[in-house]
């Protein structure tokens, strides 16, 4: 069988690998370049060259920690601990230790934050080295690493260190103990998600920012910059296939050679320490601390003053849709992120901010002035303005030929989307939510955000579990609020014996309010309900009739029928 004839096409190789260079030769160029790639700071491309020397020569111990060097100046220094371990243990079988291999290996050690272990080795390698020069640089690192360790542990941070210890057991003991279940092939283990609280984020955020002041310092806001660019659209797009894996792993590496510099930064001195290295004695830092405190304390009081005076503008000015986004932007982003301690009145505050707006909300059941005859159901629909024809929104409405019509696939229901993400918040804001009248306004926010979306039966079950929260707290005024939603639900649904029931309770309320419009109000609704549920049992009286009379005259003409039957 004859054999295919051998492609003559050549591999793509670059001008000096045509030469015929023997292993040494091209081993000695590897290591050349890679060194003057490491001068020129492209550490990456420095140790591809080394990677390539390394394959030629697996034992050259000069080249391993050439290459553990590289790694260091990039931020890994437990890859770096390993190729001076191995050049180490080369070097030890050939009956050779170098004093330049040990110094590197110590480093490493100081570098993967394994401080004790760094310390160990310094003092195996002085019983080992007796040469001046070499003791002396082992005896600075010494000094170096001890110095960290009085940083560290030293008596005078003695307080703080007990106080951090406590704190690790508390966050363990509270932690529940993992049980290892047996190997399931089939089961997937599901992960709980950690749902944090806004104070818990907000503080996690705090924290964070002084981390990386207090070992950055200015630097601070690139460190944010970085982070966020992670997961950035603009820089990482999905429609460059090529550049967006390249750019995000870049953004990825930096980030973690960052978060590697600041762990190592940390570890030879603590956030504690370098806070009372500020400060050497403790009264000037308990000072700042107070004074800190008192600052904040009075910064947060004007802002109450003044978000209370923004609250009575907007009422004022009849400003509605803006005082309820306003209220919900205040109470669910920075309220919620202040302790008692910064907002020693949170609770008194809490209950002014929703008192007020429920004051500004139940001013919109009053008589409207454009009110017309309608009939009942429609006249009641108007009271509680809303909208009294289904078929007046012509803007889901298809035009034949009309492009802007279409629904697209990439484009969802942006009124869908802004109910499912309303819903999500309010539920989140719930599971925090510590007032029985925080509660109470959450869940009219829900059962609104259902009445609007025509999920009535579920703006009903909503609003009473409102109403249980409203009587915890002794708010008449949300109690009223409430009724008035499931008034609004059963008026749309044409329940009037459960619209009777409803405003009959709300009457009561606003008679305990001692509000005249209001009482002026549901009396109307009454009526106009009474006039609806008489009309209906007026036409239920007739349609029996009718249905009667016409089984009357089906009988006489059966009867007629049978009689005739029997004559014949």
């Amino acid at each position: 069988m004859a054999q295919p004839p051998a492609s003559r096409v050549k591999p793509h190789l670059e001008p000096w690998e045509a030469v015929d260079w023997s292993p040494e030769r091209l081993r000695s160029m590897y290591s050349n370049w890679g060194s003057f790639y490491a001068r020129k700071q492209h550490f990456q491309h420095g140790i591809y060259y080394m990677n390539k020397s390394l394959e030629l020569k697996p034992d050259c111990s000069s080249d391993l920690v050439k290459r553990s060097q590289f790694m260091r100046l990039m931020g890994k220094a437990p890859k770096a601990l390993l190729d001076c371990q191995r050049a180490e243990d080369i070097l030890r079988s050939r009956g050779i230790i170098s004093p330049h291999v040990s110094l590197e290996t110590c480093d490493a050690l100081y570098e993967s934050n394994r401080l004790e272990d760094f310390k160990a080795k310094l003092h195996d390698n002085l019983r080992v080295f007796n040469s001046s020069t070499t003791k002396g640089l082992f005896l600075k690192r010494l000094c170096f690493i001890n110095e960290n360790f009085n940083d560290t542990l030293s008596e005078n941070l003695s307080p703080e260190v007990q106080r951090l210890i406590k704190k690790m057991i508390a966050s363990n003991a509270s932690k529940p103990e993992e049980k290892q279940l047996d190997c399931d092939v089939v089961s997937i283990l599901e992960k709980e998600e950690e749902v944090l609280s806004p104070l818990e984020i907000a503080r996690r955020k705090r924290i964070f920012k002084i981390y990386n002041q207090t070992y950055l310092n200015r630097s601070w806001i690139d460190v944010m910059f970085l982070r966020k660019l992670r997961e950035n659209s603009n820089l990482l797009l999905d429609q460059s296939m090529e550049s967006t894996p390249c750019l995000r792993q870049l953004a990825n590496r930096d980030y973690k050679t960052l978060r590697t510099l600041t762990k190592m930064l940390q570890t030879r001195c603590p956030m504690y320490s370098s806070h009372m290295e500020k400060y050497p004695r403790k009264d000037l830092y308990e000072k700042h601390k107070r004074e800190n405190l008192f600052r904040i304390q009075y910064q947060t009081r004007r802002n109450m003053f003044k978000i209370l005076k923004s609250i009575r503008q907007l009422i004022s000015s009849g400003e509605l849709n803006k005082l309820n986004d306003f209220v919900e932007e205040v109470m669910g982003d920075y309220v919620t992120t202040k302790t008692n301690r910064i907002m020693p009145w949170k609770f008194e505050f809490v209950c002014e901010v929703y008192n007020y707006l429920g004051l500004a909300r139940i001013n919109e059941y009053k008589i409207p002035r454009d009110m017309k005859i309608l009939n009942g159901k429609q006249r009641l629909l108007k009271l509680f303005k809303l909208p009294t024809d289904k078929n007046a929104d012509t803007s889901s409405r298809f035009i034949f030929g009309d492009r802007s019509a279409i629904q697209r696939p990439d484009t969802g229901d942006t009124q869908a989307i802004g109910f499912k993400r309303r819903i999500a918040r309010m539920e989140n804001r719930m599971r925090f939510a510590k007032y029985p009248i925080e509660r109470s306004y959450l869940l009219h926010e829900i059962a609104q955000a259902h009445l609007s979306n025509n999920s009535f039966d579920a703006a009903c079950s909503v609003a009473r579990k409102a109403i249980d929260e409203s009587k915890q707290c002794n708010s008449t005024l949300w109690s009223f609020l409430n009724l008035m939603i499931i008034c609004k639900a059963h008026a749309v649904l044409g329940k009037v014996e459960r619209e009777k029931e409803a405003l009959k309770d709300a009457f009561q309320l606003a008679q305990k309010m001692k509000n005249i419009d209001q009482c002026v109000f549901i009396d109307i609704c009454l009526k106009v309900n009474a006039e609806e549920l008489e009309l209906r049992k007026t036409l239920t009286s007739i349609d029996v009739s009718l249905i009667r009379r016409q089984r009357s005259q089906r009988t006489v003409s059966s009867l007629d029928n049978q009689s005739s039957l029997a004559s014949t």
